[in-house]
């Protein structure tokens, strides 16, 4: 148990600054540590924990009750009966409605954060920056084997542009180190409301309504490919739904940004469906990836007709050589 005699901020009086957003399913054996790492933030303002739990099959909320028994001013549960995943959007119908603070903070319950002045460092940063819109970190990777490494986006702290998290997709900025400005994460264009994920699109819109910013230091713990986790679903097998939708919803941002980041969306959609070709082999995806690499310049285009080209020939054992790569020529 905490010692909430050394932490102002675990017994608020006033409004909190920080929402904490952190949705479990099934996180029996990782809920408590990441309900533990926000707890020992060390900040001098005050934050709440807005905890969804997805109707789990396990112990995940009874240990959700324990802690909300333990700081009811702290953590505030919503504990679903039944499984609302595939019909409603959790963030906007559950999390945005209860978010008090300022900024809104997210991680999930099979993630934790390594570092007790994460928040103070963030907060600090965009409360001196007023135009910066969302800020992101370094974290550990922990793999299904135990083994960790270290996943650093970037080499050093610096702003980051709308178009480079375009084309580098949903996983570029790890979701538990995002903290984002609240008047952001709670708006729902079009395009968002489209989307069947919520990391990506929420990333696009931040970038897009403000300054982003980069630390380079390692302040949190993601796992990777844990069960249950999108990662684990989807590493042998991409959803076909998934990328369909994703084209859908980029589409819509693109109307919506007025077609400014349409180059760097077309090399995201290249670089998407040529992925699912990767995976599956099937023409249609071949027939999409096509149709975006037409829209390239030459050379960002030369890499992708290359690889399609061997996938073709030489089939999954292509990958071999992707593997070896793709960091250079993707750069």
């Amino acid at each position: 148990m905490i010692n909430t005699q050394q932490n102002e901020n675990l017994t608020p009086a006033k409004t909190p600054c920080v929402s904490v957003c952190c949705l479990t399913y099934n996180h029996e054996k990782t809920v408590a540590q990441a309900l533990e790492s926000m707890l020992s933030q060390k900040t001098d303002f005050p934050f709440e924990i807005i905890v969804h739990d997805d109707a789990s099959t396990d112990g995940t909320q009874d240990i959700i009750r324990d802690y909300a028994q333990r700081y009811p001013e702290i953590i505030r549960p919503v504990l679903q009966s039944e499984n609302k995943m595939k019909s409603v959007n959790i963030e906007k119908e559950y999390i945005c409605p209860l978010i008090r603070g300022k900024f809104v903070a997210v991680c999930e319950g099979d993630d934790f954060w390594s570092d007790p002045s994460k928040l103070s460092l963030q907060v600090g940063y965009m409360e001196k920056n007023p135009d910066c819109a969302m800020t992101f970190h370094a974290v550990n990777q922990l793999n299904p084997d135990g083994s960790s490494m270290p996943y650093r986006p970037l080499k050093e702290d610096t702003d980051v542009p709308c178009g480079l998290i375009i084309k580098r997709g949903g996983m570029f900025c790890p979701s538990a180190s995002l903290v984002i400005r609240a008047e952001i994460f709670t708006q729902w264009p079009e395009f968002r409301s489209m989307a069947d994920v919520y990391d990506y699109p929420r990333q696009i819109l931040s970038s897009f309504r403000g300054r982003v910013h980069y630390f380079d230091r390692i302040m949190a713990c993601y796992r990777f490919g844990s069960s249950g986790s999108w990662t684990d679903s989807v590493k042998e097998k991409t959803d076909f739904n998934h990328v369909r939708n994703e084209t859908a919803w980029l589409n819509e941002f693109n109307r919506y940004s007025d077609g400014k980041y349409e180059n760097e969306i077309n090399y995201h959609f290249a670089h998407l469906w040529f992925t699912e070709y990767r995976k599956n082999l099937d023409k249609s995806s071949a027939d999409m990836a096509r149709k975006y690499i037409k829209t390239l310049s030459f050379k960002q285009g030369a890499v992708f007709r290359v690889f399609l080209l061997l996938f073709s020939v030489f089939g999954k054992r292509a990958n071999k050589i992707w593997d070896l790569m793709k960091k250079t020529l993707l750069k």
